[in-house]
């Protein structure tokens, strides 16, 4: 079967996506992540893949409790070429993912019809930084390779995460709109609702909008508190663009955030009213969590 992220937005109102992943896994101290890969090579470790499994499960059953379509995202966040070919894991490590959280799906039986798997890329450099970030021809040539391992995986759409400048992302969505397959493009915020760079969120949309031969299925906001989104003050026409929203459960600032030695987390309920808000009078139809969520953030989407 195959799965269409495009037919899933155009006609549902509510689409539950993944809480944190990489953030539960640090916390544990149970698992080792690679320096430059991340969690990637889990995949291959047999404690790994059970760690890794056992957070996609959990969510998993919260969206099927509810009859919820549900998003998954492939673990290749840093599997870019050089990091891959830098750290000697095999070459089809993005492909192997992708396999990896197909057979997480299928786990879910009938259900499995519901879920999609999105492949992940990130930003070359630092995600907090974006005068690291690449230039829109830099980055549209770096991340080719990795957007095409993912779709030779089989992966039901692209999601590019946690971009802090504009160039980068309009390269990147250069880059995949050359391929066979839709793509979502994900920017971290400030609590001034603008991107890092300082681009206000319109303009990046219509700048990306304007420059691919083939658009966005949408935008996206991860790693940023739902109220850094300032929805109130945005121009309307945004939301028609903005499609899903990964909210930390803190509203600590970035910095304040990769400086804790605890973690960080507000009100579950505060969070989850605040997300929700996003949903019911902005239209932002995917909702998930990111940097301190867990199961407890996507049950309260799900039960209010």
């Amino acid at each position: 079967m195959k799965h269409r992220m495009k037919d899933i937005i155009a006609t549902k109102d509510f689409i539950l996506m993944e809480g944190a992943v990489i953030e539960i896994l640090r916390r544990s101290g149970k698992v080792s992540f690679h320096p430059d890969l991340i969690n990637t090579p889990m995949i291959y470790d047999t404690e790994g893949s059970k760690a890794l499994s056992s957070i996609f499960k959990a969510y998993i059953d919260i969206a099927q409790k509810k009859d919820l379509p549900f998003v998954m995202c492939t673990p290749t966040w840093r599997a870019n070429k050089a990091n891959v070919h830098k750290s000697g894991i095999r070459e089809s490590v993005n492909r192997d993912a992708v396999a990896f959280m197909k057979k997480l799906r299928d786990t879910a039986g009938d259900f499995s019809e519901k879920i999609l798997i999105g492949g992940t890329v990130g930003p070359k450099n630092d995600c907090y930084t974006p005068s690291v970030g690449l230039s829109a021809k830099e980055a549209e040539e770096f991340h080719a390779w990795q957007l095409l391992e993912l779709q030779k995986g089989g992966v039901d759409f692209i999601i590019a995460e946690t971009i802090p400048n504009i160039q980068e992302a309009l390269g990147l969505a250069r880059a995949a709109a050359k391929l066979e397959i839709d793509y979502i493009i994900s920017f971290v915020i400030s609590r001034n609702g603008k991107i890092l760079d300082g681009t206000d969120l319109g303009d990046a949309m219509e700048l990306i909008d304007k420059h691919v031969n083939k658009l966005p299925l949408g935008y996206a906001i991860n790693c940023a508190h739902p109220t850094f989104l300032c929805a109130d003050k945005q121009p309307k026409q945004i939301f028609e663009r903005l499609i899903a929203f990964l909210g930390n459960a803190s509203s600590l600032d970035h910095c304040d955030l990769e400086n804790s030695d605890a973690l960080q987390v507000d009100n579950v309920t505060d969070w989850g009213d605040g997300m929700l808000r996003l949903n019911r009078e902005f239209g932002i139809k995917i909702l998930g969590g990111c940097c301190g969520t867990d199961q407890r953030h996507l049950e309260y989407l799900t039960m209010n």
